[in-house]
């Protein structure tokens, strides 16, 4: 049971003076304050001063009845939570819906009755506390957020440089001593590019997650055709898939129609599809890339004959950090578990789609989609 007390302000609007003094008299005794108002237009005026933590609301009302001071108040930002309880001898169903329909969260017929009245007043109390906590709890952890991926973006920034300078001077110094190396020390140096480019795809990442939380994504959208940077991936993805003996086939519909597209964005969408193709998939086996046309879509498809993912386990591919039982192919190839959440993100602000298909044992394919515009 809630404890009553004066700083609990219930407001009570009903133009026959002897409701109104009884339903007053009802409260008090119970310790609320209670405000009371003979109109709806003086009683909106109050809200809008001071805003009470609950309202009983008659319906039948001159100039402005019941219901039309409900919906006023649920259309202010600053008093639509206020519960509304209707107060009214009018029981008929149809009434009772549209009392509900307006905004209001409980129906009281009158005559009144003292413990059925206390009984819902602090039922919908209590409910409207809750709901206050849980609005503070979801500010307090969305601030903490904001901190989060405040720190998170900046921490990612200062270390990107230093790391490209890093995988910089790796890569000069095994080039320039490469005939002086022996075979441990080549696969040192190896050792050290792999890592500084997990790390700057990791920074690169995170600073695109960082990005995505905080409602920062850039997009630049032009009317573009798509398979320009399609084909300028599969070029690109296709010389790291000849390394492990992969080929990697295109086949697009013709006359594709232009969609509305940051083509940055989407080459960063099929170079991630590509990456994580090659990355799951045997040596000596096909990747295969499809563009077509299909109900005002425009549909790109990656097809792996990789091990496939397991059903149950698809659900962790969008996630952030989310990663399943199927490993690389190789142990140099790694994975953040951040690049199919950022690939979703991108998709959805084009207001796209991505989805897969896949069985164990029989390969994954991957699907994403841009509206074509009118």
């Amino acid at each position: 049971m809630i404890e009553a007390t004066e700083r609990t302000n219930i407001m009570v609007v009903d133009d026959t003076p002897a409701n109104l003094k009884l339903l007053q008299k009802m409260l008090q005794s119970k310790g609320y304050r209670v405000l009371a108002f003979l109109d709806g237009e003086k009683a909106l005026n109050a809200a809008a001063q001071s805003p009470p933590d609950l309202i009983f609301l008659d319906i039948k009302m001159p100039v402005m009845n019941g219901f039309e001071v409900c919906e006023r108040l649920k259309a202010d930002a600053e008093l639509r939570d206020i519960p509304v309880i209707f107060i009214s001898a009018l029981a008929e169903t149809a009434d009772k819906v549209k009392a509900f329909a307006a905004g209001g969260v409980d129906y009281v017929t009158k005559p009144f009755q003292f413990e059925e009245v206390n009984a819902r007043v602090e039922t919908h109390l209590r409910l409207r506390r809750q709901q206050i906590e849980l609005q503070r709890q979801q500010i307090e952890l969305q601030t903490l957020n904001d901190m989060k991926n405040h720190f998170l973006g900046m921490a990612a920034h200062d270390l990107r440089t230093p790391l490209g300078a890093i995988m910089g001077i790796t890569e000069l110094l095994a080039d320039q001593l490469s005939p002086l190396l022996t075979e441990k020390q080549s696969s040192f140096f190896d050792m050290l590019l792999s890592s500084s480019k997990f790390m700057i795809g990791l920074i690169n990442d995170l600073l695109d997650t960082s990005a995505i939380e905080s409602g920062y994504l850039t997009i630049e959208r032009w009317m573009v055709d798509i398979s320009v940077p399609i084909k300028r991936s599969v070029e690109i993805n296709g010389m790291f898939a000849s390394l492990k003996n992969i080929s990697i086939a295109i086949s697009c519909q013709e006359k594709l129609p232009d969609v509305f597209a940051d083509i940055n964005r989407i080459e960063q969408v099929i170079n991630n599809l590509l990456s994580n193709a090659i990355k799951y998939s045997q040596p000596g086996t096909d990747i295969a890339v499809h563009l077509r046309h299909e109900n005002n879509e425009v549909i790109i498809s990656v097809a792996d004959q990789g091990p496939g993912i397991p059903e149950k386990e698809q659900h962790k591919l969008f996630q952030a950090f989310g990663k399943t039982s199927v490993l690389p192919t190789s142990k140099n190839d790694r994975s953040t578990g951040l690049g199919l959440l950022i690939v979703k993100k991108i998709m959805e602000a084009h207001g796209g789609r991505i989805w897969l298909l896949s069985e164990p044992g029989k390969g994954t394919e991957f699907f994403f989609s841009l509206p074509v515009m009118p």
